[in-house]
């Protein structure tokens, strides 16, 4: 398999995404980066479900939550979510949660 199939052209931002969901790590240049370990990333416009339904299931499995944005580590020290102008992620604190969803969603 070549690594240009596993990318797609986005026709709204016309940036190349990688297509497999996968947790990736944050590091200091990431929004959540001492706060969360893991990041999720959806495109805003295309993959707008497949982000609500991850979303629904993270508030199952661990709670309530909100946007990173408005979070604390009151709300709920396990995930969060961001949305930003073209796309939304979202955050796993720990390997536990991380683990979790890679069972869940591959």
């Amino acid at each position: 398999m070549s690594a240009s199939s596993l990318l797609t052209l986005d026709k709204f931002t016309n940036r190349l995404y990688n297509n497999d969901m996968k947790l990736k790590k944050l590091d200091r240049r990431m929004n959540g980066y001492g706060d969360f370990k893991y990041k999720i990333t959806y495109r805003k416009r295309t993959e707008r479900q497949k982000f609500i339904e991850a979303r629904n299931w993270c508030w199952e499995q661990w709670g309530p939550s909100s946007e990173y944005e408005f979070w604390d580590n009151g709300v709920n020290p396990a995930w969060c979510w961001i949305v930003d102008e073209w796309e939304t992620k979202i955050l796993l604190a720990s390997d536990k949660e991380g683990q979790w969803y890679t069972l869940r969603w591959g």
